[in-house]
């Protein structure tokens, strides 16, 4: 089997213990560092860290673009000031050498220091950025979830009639009747 893929778990955040530091992902640090190839290969390797000191470069997200990193999963879980402009430099030429990047941030504006990396920023919904604050549709109290959940997703709705379908025919392909 090939090299484990090596994985980069980073916080936007300083180790806090009353904050989602990296040790609130221990789990998933470890399930990743337990996989096994067929051969017993470990088929991760796995780094798990918080970012250095806020207001200046981590030494490493900064540096990503030149990394041996095959992907970094980042949890934006600051409230603004999580990244510094060479971090965000450093995230953007790690994607554009190819680097797999998972992204992940609750809601309203946590994790906002992503809007300054290249093609990622943009694809998050910040309320302050993109000015949600004060629309209706996301009014305290106001019901997350229609009533019919799949009225708002035609796909998912698409795929059940599908399923459906398949599954009233016979495993040789004749429909049952």
């Amino acid at each position: 089997m090939g090299a484990p893929i090596r994985v980069l778990l980073q916080t936007t955040i300083e180790t806090a213990a009353n904050d989602w530091h990296i040790g609130r992902f221990s789990m998933l640090r470890d399930f990743l560092a337990s996989q096994r190839g067929s051969d017993g290969a470990p088929l991760f390797e796995v780094t798990a860290r918080d970012r250095a000191a806020v207001g200046q470069p981590d030494p490493v997200i900064s540096t990503l673009g030149s990394s041996d990193y095959d992907e970094v999963w980042l949890f934006a879980v600051d409230t603004g000031n999580g990244l510094h402009a060479e971090d965000c430099a450093g995230l953007s030429a790690f994607h554009r050498k190819g680097g797999g990047m998972m992204v992940t941030r609750d809601h309203m504006d946590l994790g906002c220091s992503l809007c300054s990396i290249a093609g990622i920023g943009a694809l998050h919904l910040f309320h302050t950025r993109d000015g949600v604050t004060g629309d209706p549709r996301c009014a305290p109290g106001r019901p997350r979830h229609a009533a019919d959940p799949l009225a708002q997703f035609p796909l998912r709705r698409k795929r059940r009639r599908a399923a459906r379908h398949h599954q009233r025919r016979h495993p040789s392909g004749a429909a049952r009747s």
